[in-house]
């Protein structure tokens, strides 16, 4: 029989080498996000009664205070799978180089047979995965505590459970083992003299710097959401927040009690209190699809390709995950006839399940097909009209501050949660996935009508940021050999002067942010060409500057004539001419314009009145033939020519075919005036 949290205990050894407990030690346990939420909510209700005392009010508290029960059985069973799946390897395991070698092997075996987890709905998935979380984080110390205490020597038969044992006792160390099992000094001893031993004052110091400094970044961070303009608009959004109390202040300030703040980089981005979370999963408007939780890291991708896509154009997302940064894009493009195809899905049951999400939204016509990107078509008819390729990179995610909520809302592989309980830096594990990348850019790249790539990543290493968009771009100008070749341009976003200059958010041409309070890191680079014919530049011109506001687009024209031929008025003709013309006279314009001749200012000396245009060979075209001769007699010879010294000699061509014009003129006068004189003469 499985162990569970009321039927496990915990042996007491009797042998007298084992140490004391030491009385100077602070209390050792896990202090988790919900665990402290709980804390902080008994604390007040503590206060309010007046049953704390305020010169020992946090004794009292620690003495009179009930740690909660977050777990239930079901949470437990599912710990234990996740645990199992992504546990490290032992003692045993890691002095012995076979096992190891075999670990190694069956572990991605390991992860594709992991049991399908049910949860009822995301407060159950996120405590089950921060459980397993904190399990593996401090798996080396609890396999110590189970030596200390011959657990195992006692109860072999729980061995074939220890996915099971470690979530149990996790969730005792941060219970402080208040329930559920009487012998509790030897392990609270152990846990102590871990402590001791490393001149530790809490158990959260046992962990490495890199995992402590995004756990104490993470706890401070904001919560983001981004308002679906869909099915609302963001005044009304905030007003409805107004209306229940919060007040509306600087993004720059602090956020406390009911505060919020309009992000300054993502105008529809709305940042909250970190402990306002699961109130604002429970709020009708993220129930209703109005508002979407998602880190502002994720935000910025959508908020660099809303001004690269004209009001007809395409769109593709490259590994789409939860589908929450694709519908990111469809709230931003609101109101135009965008297409969009979102590669990712591994099967038809993923697919289905951001289908869904995107009907919660209130999404249409958004692909998401379950073949992979690199296998599809560049070449295909049916994404003839796509301009923008989003890729999101499957990186280290080594700038992700809070896993547990990353996959939550990101739909990222659990897989994650291993490499980020320990920190570590595995160089050989990101050159492989740098090399994934650049297959998956330099794909892109490929598509002929395509105009921007924008690469994101969740990583702060340069290897998979800098490296590989350089990389790509240089790799694909080489092969393609094109008249516009690919490059990096800085994305089109509200950065200050200052931020500019501290190189704060945006460092050269690329959005890098490193973990902070705010938000967890990110990077961004856009990469884009101009189009091979001239016409089809035009209307991406005219299309990105419909984008941007600086044109009206073809929904807001129909609006308008709609609404004047409504209220009886005159329709409005800009320039005199029809607005919905006037992409069309522009090629015309540029022809004839092309056939004006430049002016030449080789001389001062101005043309003659009486010029009269010769009827034989034009002097340009004698000019042209000349020069063709002149080229083809000396090949072999370099020469240049300046245009002054090339209009110097047109304009001399042309006196001279005047003068000549005019001596044969006067003659003839002259010839006429002494006939006319000789017939006068008697």
């Amino acid at each position: 029989m499985p162990p569970t949290a009321d039927t496990i205990t915990v042996p007491i050894s009797h042998s007298p080498h084992l140490p004391k407990r030491p009385q100077t030690v602070c209390p050792a346990y896990v202090a988790t996000r919900n665990a402290l939420r709980e804390r902080a909510k008994m604390k007040m209700k503590m206060q309010s009664q007046d049953l704390l005392v305020k010169v020992h009010s946090e004794r009292q508290f620690d003495f009179f205070y009930k740690e909660p029960c977050l777990y239930s059985h079901k949470v437990y069973v599912n710990s234990a799978k996740v645990f199992e799946t992504l546990r490290h390897d032992s003692k045993e395991e890691r002095s012995n180089p076979i096992l190891q070698k075999k670990i190694q092997q069956t572990l991605s075996q390991r992860v594709k047979d992991i049991p399908h987890l049910n949860f009822e709905d995301d407060q159950e998935k996120r405590l089950t995965f921060e459980l397993a979380f904190t399990a593996l984080k401090f798996q080396g110390l609890f396999e110590d505590v189970l030596d200390d205490c011959a657990f195992f020597v006692t109860y072999p038969e729980h061995m074939e459970d220890l996915g099971l044992v470690m979530v149990i006792l996790c969730d005792y160390q941060t219970r402080k083992f208040q329930r559920r099992t009487p012998f509790t000094n030897e392990v609270l001893n152990s846990v102590a003299t871990d402590n001791k031993k490393a001149s530790a004052p809490s158990i959260e110091y046992l962990l490495p710097e890199t995992v402590r400094s995004k756990e104490a970044i993470g706890s401070k961070q904001p919560v983001y959401t981004w308002v679906n303009q869909i099915k609302t608009s963001i005044s009304e959004v905030v007003d409805q927040f107004k209306e229940e109390g919060f007040t509306l202040v600087n993004s720059e300030e602090k956020l406390e009690d009911k505060q919020f703040a309009m992000d300054p980089l993502c105008s529809d981005v709305l940042m909250f209190p970190g402990e306002y979370r699961e109130d604002l999963v429970d709020h009708d408007l993220y129930l209703g699809g109005k508002i979407v939780i998602q880190d502002k890291s994720s935000c910025i991708a959508p908020h660099s390709i809303k001004h690269l896509l004209g009001d007809d154009s395409d769109i593709i997302h490259v590994n789409v995950g939860s589908g929450l940064t694709t519908a990111h894009i469809a709230s931003l493009l609101n109101n135009s006839n965008n297409h969009g195809w979102a590669f990712g899905a591994k099967s038809t049951t993923e697919s289905k399940a951001i289908q869904a999400q995107f009907e919660k939204c209130g999404i249409k016509g958004i692909k998401v097909p379950t073949d992979s990107f690199l296998d599809i078509d560049h070449d295909d008819s049916k994404y003839k009209n796509v301009r923008v390729i989003l890729v999101t990179a499957d990186c280290s995610r080594s700038g992700v501050t809070n896993p547990v909520d990353f996959i939550v809302n990101e739909g990222e592989n659990m897989k994650i949660l291993k490499d980020m309980a320990t920190g570590d830096v595995n160089m050989a594990r990101i050159t492989e996935l740098s090399t994934a990348h650049m297959n998956v850019m330099k794909h892109a790249m490929k598509f002929s009508k395509v105009q921007a790539v924008v690469y994101m990543t969740r990583s702060i290493h340069e290897a998979e940021n800098e490296n590989v968009v350089v990389k790509s771009v240089e790799y694909t100008n080489m092969v393609q050999q094109r008249k516009f070749p690919w490059r990096v341009v800085p994305p089109v976003l509200p950065f200050s002067g200052e931020e500019i200059e501290k190189k704060i958010g945006i460092i050269g041409k690329y959005i890098k942010f490193h973990p902070t309070e705010k938000s967890s890191g990110c990077f961004v680079a856009v990469v884009t060409r101009e189009p091979e014919d001239a016409k089809e530049a035009a209307r991406d011109v005219l299309a990105r500057a419909q984008a941007r506001g600086l044109l009206p687009s073809k929904k807001s024209k129909e609006k308008l004539v709609n609404s004047e031929m409504t209220n009886g008025e005159v329709d409005h003709i800009p320039n005199g001419h029809d607005a919905e013309a006037e992409p069309k006279l522009l090629p015309k314009r540029g022809k004839k314009g092309a056939r004006k001749l430049p002016v030449h200012h080789a001389s001062s000396t101005p043309h003659p009145k009486a010029y009269v245009k010769p009827q034989g060979v034009s002097p340009v075209a004698s000019y042209i033939n000349a020069a063709m001769k002149w080229r083809h007699h000396s090949a072999s010879t370099k020469s240049t020519v300046s245009g002054t010294s090339v209009g110097s000699r047109l304009y001399q061509s042309q006196t001279k075919v005047f003068t000549d014009q005019k001596l044969k003129d006067k003659t003839k006068k002259t010839k006429t005036t002494k006939r006319t004189k000789r017939k006068n003469t008697p």
